[in-house]
């Protein structure tokens, strides 16, 4: 008997150390493999376990030190179900999944998608419910302004400045103008709130994070105003570093090794070998703004390449296809790498582009330097 009770106490204590999570979704070909991702992160993160589906059904087991939201998607297509779990959960999910797309564009569309055996997730859904009236709100304004929103789509497209002049003084316009201002003003409003009425928890960080893709020097005081105790929480130092982010200026860069299209791996080390400085550029072949930076980053290599200048340029890319697609529209005469290795991360990029100057030993001297500053910067550096 006190064998049996020491057993069942042992099961009992593992059962508390970490959660389960089984998922029933209809339409999973038995072989797919499923993911269960960290989010709310702010950060590109890389799943934490992996489960095959067999017989339309996948089982994760894992273990978090505090409660923490988890993505569970399809390798290999976007879309994922979103659940908020900690340790003795043991999570149920059903479903059913459709499909959009082909290849990199696949798209996994989960829907009736209920869970239970989580009860933070319950509380969760309720902390965001308010996205559902902002939703409607949206769709509502966007009905009453559809015939002057594609008048003015049109202009643009058509680059007739003139017709969006003219468009632009007309009454439906303005009435556009307020909808969108009023629709805005009540999205900060709302997002602060449901931010605000949780500032004393681990809550409070985390609906900034799910509820902002980004934040602004504004938010620094939304964070002061949490208790030591959301500050110290996991979602709480995530935001932390976020707004308060550590500077690389004056440090030494970020090791790395990337392969090239040749498919050789080479490292920074190799990269600014006999070079006097580089400029490590993360970009993305879909980022408007990085692409109106190259001209200057050609007119930079031109100009001060027989100098010593390197320029490593590292795409955040995810298809490959597209990347090298810019590459070819772009004839960029430096080398060129996709990240996939979380470089980007390692330097700590939120927005791109993000530019870095380094030395010829790898200490980073100067950040986003882009246009004039950047030419000026250079021209001082190697005269």
């Amino acid at each position: 008997m006190i064998l049996m009770i020491l057993f069942w106490g042992i099961n009992a204590c593992s059962a508390q150390d970490s959660f389960t999570i089984e998922g029933e979704i209809s339409g999973l070909a038995d072989g797919t493999v499923m993911e269960l991702t960290p989010g709310a992160t702010h950060q590109e993160e890389k799943p934490v376990a992996t489960a095959t589906v067999s017989g339309g059904k996948f089982s994760f087991t894992w273990s978090v030190e505090s409660p923490r939201l988890f993505y569970i998607g399809q390798q290999g297509a976007w879309g994922v179900m979103t659940v908020l779990v900690e340790n003795g959960n043991r999570v149920k999910i059903s479903g059913t999944v459709s499909y959009q797309g082909e290849g990199n564009q696949r798209q996994a569309d989960f829907s009736s998608v209920e869970i239970t055996g989580a009860p933070l997730n319950d509380e969760y859904l309720r902390k965001i419910a308010f996205k559902d009236d902002l939703n409607r709100l949206y769709e509502e304004y966007n009905e009453r302004n559809a015939e002057i929103s594609g008048q003015l789509s049109k202009a643009r497209q058509a680059n007739n400045q003139a017709l969006l002049d003219s468009l632009s003084q007309t009454e439906a316009a303005a009435a556009l103008s307020r909808d969108e201002a009023e629709f805005f003003r009540t999205v900060g409003e709302q997002t602060k709130n449901a931010v605000m009425s949780n500032k004393d928890t681990w809550w409070g960080p985390l609906m900034m994070l799910v509820n902002m893709n980004w934040f602004e020097e504004g938010q620094k005081e939304w964070y002061e105003a949490f208790s030591p105790e959301a500050q110290k929480s996991y979602y709480g130092q995530i935001v932390y570093k976020e707004l308060y982010p550590e500077t690389l200026e004056g440090k030494p860069a970020p090791a790395f090794t990337v392969k090239g299209e040749d498919g050789v791996s080479v490292t920074l080390e190799q990269l600014l070998d006999g070079k006097k400085y580089a400029l490590v550029d993360f970009w993305a072949s879909w980022c408007g703004p990085c692409r109106r930076e190259i001209p200057n980053l050609k007119a930079a290599y031109e100009k001060f390449a027989s100098k010593g200048l390197e320029i490593i340029s590292i795409s955040i890319d995810k298809d490959a296809a597209a990347w090298q697609k810019a590459l070819d529209e772009e004839q960029l005469p430096w080398p060129n790498f996709l990240d996939d290795a979380d470089i980007d991360n390692l330097y700590g990029v939120k927005t791109i582009p993000a530019i870095f100057l380094l030395d010829g030993k790898g200490t980073v001297i100067a950040v986003d330097l882009r246009g004039e500053a950047l030419q000026a910067k250079l021209a001082e550096l190697l005269p």
